[in-house]
């Protein structure tokens, strides 16, 4: 496989790789004792490190991209000029980014990390949220079912979290009615929901937010 095709494709094969581990996940989640040496805390540390490592080699891409033109090498050794736009919740970072290869950091930051930073960010605060609210609500939580929650914010990326959030607790609620409805269906549970609504949110997130306008102002 050479470098050239992975980078032409590289993300219908992250793309790939994400659906890959989703049907892992749910292997676990609906057939426990399959894989039950595999706790949940080292799949939801398995994706974390596949952003972390999507963010690596989309550097080292980048960077042997623009290292192949003697126009756009220059990129890879220049500073960050102060007339470069900064979001402002992060001017405080700039200085970080002032060395000799401070505009090739910058970029790499700004399109290949600050999504998973925002990621992280809005998985981490959901999994407190959800924390807490299990102590209220034990019955609703079954072993490992935060991990899962944390697994389908992990799954569906940035922005598709966004996007995540409402559809899991539509579908939470949709099939709390149809257990209502129908007294012989049992009712899917909160991260059941979550897990399900995780591939929708991460392959039509993008779609659904520009027909909202709201992908402009959510992309990183």
């Amino acid at each position: 496989m050479s470098l050239n095709f992975l980078l032409a494709n590289f993300n219908a094969i992250a793309l790939t790789v994400w659906g890959i581990f989703f049907m892992f996940v749910v292997v676990r989640f609906i057939r426990p004792l399959l894989l039950k040496s595999i706790p949940y805390k080292w799949l939801v540390l398995g994706a974390v490190s596949l952003h972390l490592l999507y963010g690596i080699f989309a550097t080292w891409g980048q960077y042997v991209v623009w290292g192949k033109s003697e126009f756009t090498k220059i990129f890879l050794s220049s500073t960050l000029p102060l007339e470069v736009p900064f979001p402002s919740l992060l001017e405080w970072m700039r200085p970080a980014f002032s060395g000799t290869h401070g505009y090739f950091a910058f970029y790499s930051f700004q399109h290949f990390f600050m999504s998973t930073v925002a990621l992280f960010f809005i998985t981490g605060l959901f999994v407190l949220f959800f924390k807490l609210y299990a102590q209220y609500r034990p019955a609703l939580f079954q072993e490992g079912g935060i991990a899962i929650i944390a697994l389908a914010f992990l799954i569906a990326g940035w922005p598709g979290a966004m996007v995540l959030v409402p559809l899991s607790f539509a579908l939470a609620v949709f099939f709390a009615l149809l257990t209502l409805l129908k007294p012989g269906f049992n009712n899917v549970s909160l991260p059941a929901s979550f897990l399900i609504a995780a591939p929708f949110a991460l392959f039509f997130a993008i779609p659904i937010l520009t027909s909202l306008n709201l992908y402009l102002l959510l992309k990183l």
